[in-house]
């Protein structure tokens, strides 16, 4: 079986593809996603279908945004995806950037749970 690391690159690299049928096949029927509460996408994503509605509403935030993912570490259960994001709000202002770490775990070879962790969570709500 693959490691976590090599399960979480694969979840987000076939997410980048926007199959997202491809991507439920690697999701766990109880997957949660936990948002910070503060975000104007917050709360608790659940279901398969829980990482492509919760993206829809992260990128419908903003005017434009730009992923770049940077590194995966992992263990024995957990990974962890290090990326930069570069958001373009939607009144004109500037651009800015922000490195979020996006940690998951893994049972039976899925997807179970995913926790987002942005840098300055207060600086992502008030620009949005």
């Amino acid at each position: 079986m693959a490691s976590p690391r090599e399960m979480l690159a694969a979840v987000y690299a076939t997410a980048g593809t926007r199959d997202w049928d491809a991507v439920e096949a690697l999701i766990h029927p109880d997957f949660v996603l936990y948002e910070a509460n503060s975000l104007p996408f917050a709360g608790e994503w659940r279901g398969k279908d829980a990482l492509q509605r919760c993206a829809a509403a992260m990128y419908g935030t903003w005017a434009d945004t730009k992923l770049e993912m940077l590194d995966c570490t992992g263990g024995d259960t957990w990974a962890v995806m290090v990326i930069r994001l570069t958001m373009h709000p939607k009144d004109g202002s500037a651009p800015f950037t922000q490195t979020i770490c996006e940690a998951g775990c893994f049972e039976d070879g899925l997807l179970k749970e995913l926790r987002i962790h942005y840098f300055d969570a207060a600086e992502v709500a008030a620009r949005a």
